[in-house]
Formats: structure tokens, C-alpha cells, sequence
């Protein structure tokens, strides 16, 4: 066989080859577009069950996978307040979803709405890297000389000194949050603060059939209360124009 022959042959095969792969992928994107289109009169011809026995369980492709939008978690920032009525008793308010009460706007939105949501994020992920034997320590109420104490326990219990430091920092911000936001909606004076944060996942692919990330409950942590934190007079009024300054707003 001389040296051209044997170039001609493994061209050949390759070409082969390089057919045989783009048909197979030609055919599978083909299956795929179809099980992911709409009802049409050509999905029915092939049959639902017939695209299914494909796609699933090998290549668990849906909707839900491919979407770059999809929302995969959600979290949410709860507060309550103990507020000093004008007759001098204590009345502790409700719990209050800020997250729910804030989102108006859609895009648009002001930062005060996702202030919330990040708040919420960053305490979730501080608490969640703490061992399990440091998580009550956030559920116990916390006054400012207790602070640096309760930081050295968090972290003697194997929790990152900067993770800790960051949990702090945001317990701080989302207490003079609560504060902003409940001064903005009742006539007393807020004495103290009490966070909530919440989490929840869509489900496993195996676990999901059908549920959207709406239908699962969150997972609650809630944080001790402490002192109110009060802004400044720039910082109340903003809370005051968008939250509405009155209950139920």
C-alpha cells in the first residue's frame, strides 16, 4: 500500500467517524428542542411518552434546567419589635416579612427592598458555616457589652473569626434595618429588635416532580433580641417616604 493509499484511508475514517458523531448530535438536540417545545401537532405525533422514555432518566433535561433565570433559593428577613407606647407600657409588635412588605417596583426597585434580601443572604451564609455546637449562640438575646464576648464563644466552638466578625456586622445592619423600618410604621419608640432569616431550595432533581421553589417552606433561624440601632435623620426619612409611615403600608 503506498503512502498516499494509507493517507486516503485514514481520511476516510475519520470523515466517517466525524459523520457518525455530528448525526448522533443532530438527532439527540432534535429530540431534546421537541420535548422542551410547546404542544404542537408534531410533539403529539411522536408522543409525550416516547420523548420522556428519552430524555429522562438519562439526560434530565426540562425547562427548569436550562432556564439562566430560574430562581433556585429564596430568603427572607423578618423582624419584630418591642416598642415604648406613649402610656409607658412595652408592647411587642408581630412578626413583619420586611421582604414581602418591600417588593414593589420590580427591577426598579429601590436598594432599601434588596438590603433586605442581602442582609438576609449574608446572615445565612455566616450562620451556616458555624459548627452546630455555635448555633444557639445566635439565638441568645445580645446587648453591646455582650458583643465581644459572645464572639469569642462563637469562635472557641471552631467558627471562622471572620465569618463570626461578618455575622456580627450584618446582625448590626439588619437590626438598625428593623429599627428604620418599624420607626417608619408605628408612633412609639422602638427599645429593641428581634431578626428573623429564613431560607428555602428548590428540591432535587429526583425529589422535584413539578414543585416550584413557591411550594417549599423555609427553614427559620431566629436571632436574639437586642437594642434597637436608630439611623440618622436622612436614613429614617427615606424609610418614612417609601415604607408609608403607618401600619398595614
Amino acid at each position: 500500500m503506498s503512502a498516499t493509499t494509507a493517507e486516503v484511508s485514514v481520511t476516510r475514517w475519520q470523515s466517517g467517524l466525524m459523520l457518525t458523531i455530528a448525526l448522533v448530535v443532530i438527532v439527540h438536540s432534535a429530540v431534546v428542542g421537541l420535548w422542551l417545545s410547546p404542544v404542537s401537532p408534531i410533539r403529539d405525533s411522536v408522543g409525550s411518552s416516547t420523548l420522556a422514555s428519552y430524555v429522562n432518566p438519562y439526560f434530565r433535561q426540562s425547562p427548569a434546567t436550562i432556564d439562566p433565570g430560574l430562581q433556585r433559593a429564596d430568603e427572607a428577613l423578618l423582624v419584630r419589635a418591642r416598642l415604648l407606647a406613649t402610656d409607658g407600657t412595652v408592647v411587642e409588635t408581630e412578626w413583619v416579612d420586611v421582604t414581602q412588605q418591600l417588593e414593589r417596583g420590580g427591577l426598579l426597585r429601590p436598594r432599601i427592598d434588596r438590603a433586605a434580601r442581602s442582609l438576609a443572604t449574608n446572615l445565612n451564609v455566616a450562620i451556616a458555616s458555624f459548627p452546630a455546637s455555635a448555633r444557639p449562640l445566635v439565638e441568645q438575646d445580645l446587648t453591646e457589652d455582650d458583643r465581644a464576648v459572645r464572639q469569642v464563644e462563637i469562635e472557641a466552638e471552631g467558627a471562622s473569626p471572620f465569618l463570626a466578625q461578618t455575622f456580627f456586622a450584618n446582625w448590626a445592619m439588619a437590626t438598625q434595618f428593623g429599627t428604620l423600618f418599624t420607626t417608619a410604621r408605628t408612633d412609639g419608640t422602638v427599645e429593641e429588635i428581634q431578626v428573623r432569616i429564613g431560607l428555602r431550595r428548590v428540591p432535587s432533581y429526583d425529589d422535584r416532580a413539578g414543585e416550584s421553589l413557591a411550594d417549599e417552606p423555609y427553614e427559620w433561624t431566629t436571632l436574639g433580641w437586642r437594642d434597637a440601632i436608630a439611623g440618622n435623620e436622612e436614613a429614617q426619612r427615606a424609610f418614612d417616604d417609601y415604607v408609608g409611615g403607618d401600619e398595614g403600608a
